[in-house]
């Protein structure tokens, strides 16, 4: 029966040709991507998207949701926020006492000049010790002592001079719990390295030429 056999003919044609658009639309949606944030379509290759491979399929390759452009500033809002919170935090533990304390630590057990705490404790109660009899004032120069870092010009301890730094009472020795005083920076940079037999004599010339006087 011709009707039926054409019938049949043109139906089966048909689904081929549905199959075939189909496919058509199916490649072409595949050869373009569109962007999460900026709505823009692209081709979907590596110019125009971060991509990398499937961890289990390597002739997988996965695309980024978003365009390059796009990608590239939503890292650096990221980077800004994120590295802004870390600074802030870094900045408020480092101006903590334990923080500030913890700074000079670090540099104290590796000094060359040698260190003879076993651990941060033994070297804080040093200052633990110290604030019974001066408080935060500089034994010293009798000022009251900061810890200031962060601030302008105030990078570290050094740029302050009321700030607390440690110091060696005898320079020639090595950092101990008998050799360890917390001073200003004002009071440290101006004694130097002048050790004990040094200001001795000095103190000896001076009351020979000028008395006991101030």
């Amino acid at each position: 029966m011709p009707g039926i056999r054409d019938g049949l003919t043109d139906r089966k044609e048909l689904v081929i040709i549905n199959v075939s658009l189909r496919k058509l639309y199916v490649n072409s949606t595949m050869l373009e991507k569109t962007c999460k944030l900026c709505g823009n379509s692209y081709p979907r290759n590596t110019e125009y998207f971060y991509g990398k491979k499937h961890h289990s399929n390597i002739n997988t390759f996965l695309y980024s949701s978003y365009c390059i452009a796009c990608d590239n500033k939503r890292t650096a809002k990221y980077k800004k926020v994120y590295y802004g919170k870390r600074k802030e935090q870094d900045l408020k533990y480092r101006r903590s006492e334990h923080g500030y304390f913890m700074g000079m630590w670090q540099s104290v057990k590796k000094s060359r000049h040698g260190c003879h705490f076993r651990n941060f404790e033994e070297f804080f109660k040093v200052w633990t010790e110290q604030q019974k009899t001066y408080g935060n004032k500089c034994p010293y120069l009798n000022i009251e002592m900061t810890r200031n870092v962060g601030n302008l010009n105030m990078n570290n301890q050094r740029s302050c001079p009321t700030n607390i730094s440690k110091d060696r009472i005898d320079c020639s020795k090595p950092y101990s719990p008998q050799n360890l005083m917390f001073v200003s920076w004002k009071a440290n940079n101006t004694k130097g390295s002048v050790t004990p037999m040094i200001a001795k004599r000095y103190l000896g010339f001076y009351k020979e030429r000028f008395g006991d006087g101030n």
